[in-house]
């Protein structure tokens, strides 16, 4: 069991210290700095509502409800915050409190989020652990670092949108993502393998090797070239001939659908914001992202 390092041991017990260079270490770091964004985000927008925060695959997001969009602009003056609010190095203090009295901090603070999660997901014989960052409280099973000289080492890297709770009938939330890592060098490499990534695109690779084009009049539709539908059908090909070897069947699905599939493939809070869709009788529908 993780624990943070204020916490007191009142038994017997094996003891394991984790830092940086550990797994556990960087996911702490991230889960700080989820946190962190949520100071900023407070100072530059007090009136901005803090959903969930977790850790992903290389970094961490959280969703807030914001009466505007946000913007690139917004995502460069929010990491210049953290940057400056991470340069004081403050402590990070953790506090266990009644559920009641969770409840009436995040009520007084008008952060409705929170109190639905203490009501939905949190039994109220339970004392929640509120982690204090200055004056920006947030609610969390933890641990975090019990300092922020940890944090220095992030990105913010692209606002999307998410559904409060994952379901298309609650309200559209702003998704922020960033990556964090334990030092300068890390944080470094990995920019410098998206960078690399980026390059590899099949957009941008598609468009210089003249494979393919895209016209307004079939968003989200691909008009193959010569050379482009050569490679296609090869690859068909080579996958048809891999599929018999192995006594696979091949079957094929419908190419647009409503983007509550794509809601339970993942696929719409990945590449929500770069998918096709298109509304009918009350429906949303999304083009296959891949």
């Amino acid at each position: 069991e993780r624990r943070d390092a204020c916490d007191i041991i009142e038994q017997d017990s094996t003891l394991e210290i984790i830092t940086t260079k550990d797994e556990d270490g960087l996911e702490i770091i991230r889960h700080s700095c989820a946190h962190l964004l949520g100071h900023a985000i407070k100072q530059l927008f007090p009136d901005v509502k803090m959903a969930i925060g977790p850790t992903i695959d290389n970094g961490f997001y959280y969703d807030v409800d914001l009466d505007r969009a946000l913007t690139q602009e917004d995502l460069e003056q929010l990491e210049k915050r953290m940057l400056d609010l991470v340069k004081t190095n403050y402590d990070v203090v953790k506090k266990r409190v009644s559920w009641q009295e969770a409840y009436d901090t995040f009520k007084a603070r008008n952060e409705s989020y929170k109190m639905a999660i203490l009501e939905e997901n949190i039994a109220r014989t339970d004392q929640p652990a509120l982690y204090h960052h200055e004056e920006y409280i947030d609610m969390c099973r933890g641990p975090h670092v019990p300092n922020m000289r940890f944090c220095h080492h992030f990105k913010l890297q692209k606002i999307a949108g998410a559904y409060w709770r994952g379901d298309s009938k609650n309200k559209m939330l702003q998704r922020i993502y960033g990556t964090a890592w334990a030092d300068k060098k890390q944080l470094a490499d990995y920019l410098q393998r998206l960078e690399e990534a980026a390059k590899r695109d099949h957009r941008k690779i598609g468009k210089a090797l003249d494979l393919y084009h895209m016209q307004e009049e079939a968003p989200g539709m691909v008009f193959w070239h010569n050379d482009g539908w050569t490679i296609f059908r090869e690859l068909e090909t080579f996958v048809r001939t891999k599929l018999k070897q192995y006594d696979y069947q091949e079957v094929k699905g419908p190419f647009m659908m409503d983007r509550v599939l794509w809601e339970k493939t993942g696929h719409w809070q990945n590449y929500g914001d770069l998918m096709f869709t298109t509304s009918s009788e009350n429906r949303e529908y999304a083009i296959k992202p891949m």
